[in-house]
């Protein structure tokens, strides 16, 4: 199989291509597709299954589709997808040689149906799902952004592809090296296992100093409070922030480094379990990093959990697992609600459809984080990890777009275009359409209007 996947990588790396479609496929239950039964496929197609099971025949070959299989389907054949009996969600990129059809023909891989199977990885997952987002978004960025995640998708593909199935232990032991960690693990293993808080202590480290090769004393949880740091594991760097903390093992090594010219201030929460018998060995994470954003709240019991620690008493040790549990619970209820998935890429993909239909109105990246329940500093940051821009550009991209089609479809005053995609001030309006376009409104229009000052050509070509 290994060398099989090589040849398909190899290829898919030698020849560039042109991605025509992204398509989001959810096909109900006993559905049977009758598009390419008689009419044969227009361009190559990649099909990513997400979830569900379906049967796909293409010419004379059939494969099973299920979630972690991917089946490439070459142009010019007919196809047939039979969907069992719960819904079928997969994700379908059309593509082509950039030569043409005709390069097909000298092509071992894309010119022949074949199968592969990197496995049910979320990562691939959700970078399937972010594609879907990223492809119907009507910015000059998309083309090259669509581009970029599906050279990444291709990659991660070949790569799980060419690994053999591994045992749960060899799972596990790889989750834990790339910092895989699920909020349901993390709840469940200090709701059931018995475990004793032991330092919390402040700290601080000024900029031009460092934290060389320390190795953990204990398990514990980094918050970070003020400042930025890098925190370097043999197998992974990780860069934190007041919004985001971090789990070390004992034993593990770390590096910690400040940086800016801020000084980088944190809390750690040292703690042990009480048994490492097999079944904490096993959930038992290593380094990972949870980002519950900025939480008034979490400093808050932190504060209170770094001068209860110190307090004398029989109670203190009570006191201390009951504000770390609190602890726990905020930032695990904070995570389950700006956790990176599915359920973000639609509260991004609400606040597009948002701006699209209120695009002429006052919009504020304050107003857009808002409506969907984020921080400013969250929202921006997942907007531009999904889109490849920030929020506030994506509005000014939008609306230029729109003036160009009404400055090419009409002879609307400038001033009245201006207002109509959302500045109140014309010059200023012209001053942006300059700064995107490289031409003024009206330079725009004689472009687009050269004659009769309307442009009467169709929109679509048969």
């Amino acid at each position: 199989m290994g060398a099989a996947v090589d040849g398909i990588a190899g290829e898919f790396t030698r020849v560039p291509i042109t991605i025509y479609g992204v398509h989001l496929l959810i096909l109900q239950a006993g559905t049977v597709t009758k598009e390419h039964k008689e009419r044969p496929t227009q361009h190559c197609g990649l099909l990513f299954t997400l979830r569900g099971q379906a049967g796909i025949r293409i010419d004379d070959a059939y494969y099973e589709m299920k979630p972690g299989k991917m089946v490439h389907c070459a142009y010019g054949r007919m196809l047939e997808i039979r969907v069992d009996a719960e819904e079928f969600e997969g994700v379908l990129i059309q593509y082509l040689p950039d030569e043409g059809t005709g390069a097909l023909a000298g092509l071992r891989c894309m010119s022949v149906p074949f199968e592969l199977e990197p496995g049910a990885d979320e990562e691939l997952f959700e970078l399937l799902r972010k594609l879907c987002l990223i492809s119907r978004q009507p910015v000059p960025t998309t083309a090259l952004k669509i581009g970029e995640i599906t050279q990444r998708v291709m990659n991660r593909t070949f790569r799980l592809s060419r690994l053999e199935p591994k045992n749960p232990s060899e799972v596990r032991d790889d989750r834990r090296r790339r910092g895989d960690v699920t909020i349901d693990t993390l709840a469940d293993l200090f709701n059931k296992t018995a475990f004793v808080v032991e330092d919390v202590m402040r700290m601080s480290i000024p900029p031009g100093q460092q934290l060389e090769r320390y190795r953990l004393p204990k398990c514990g949880f980094l918050f970070a409070v003020r400042g930025e740091a890098r925190m370097s594991f043999p197998e992974r760097d990780y860069r934190l922030e007041p919004g985001v903390l971090c789990h070390g093992s004992d034993g593990e090594r770390m590096s910690l480094v400040p940086v800016g010219a801020e000084s980088f201030e944190y809390y750690v929460v040292h703690y042990r379990f009480c048994e490492r018998h097999e079944a904490v060995e096993e959930e038992l994470p290593g380094h990972f990093t949870l980002r519950p954003g900025p939480q008034p709240r979490l400093i808050e019991l932190l504060e209170r959990l770094h001068y209860t620690a110190v307090m004398p008493g029989k109670l203190t040790s009570f006191r201390k697992k009951e504000l770390f549990l609190a602890i726990l619970g905020e930032t695990f209820a904070a995570c389950q609600s700006v956790r990176y998935g599915p359920d973000q890429l639609e509260a991004i993909e609400r606040a597009i459809g948002y701006i699209h239909v209120h695009y002429a109105e006052p919009l504020t990246l304050e107003e857009l984080a808002r409506l969907q329940g984020m921080s400013v500093r969250q929202f921006s940051y997942l907007f531009h990890k999904n889109i490849g821009i920030r929020p506030i550009d994506y509005v000014i991209q939008y609306r230029i777009g729109r003036a160009k089609e009404i400055l090419a479809m009409s002879r609307k005053p400038i001033g009245e275009i201006a207002a109509q995609v959302g500045y109140d001030d014309p010059q200023y309006f012209s001053r942006i359409f300059k700064r995107h376009t490289g031409l003024s409104p009206r330079e725009a229009r004689m472009m687009t209007q050269p004659e009769t000052g309307v442009n009467n050509h169709p929109s679509f070509i048969e």
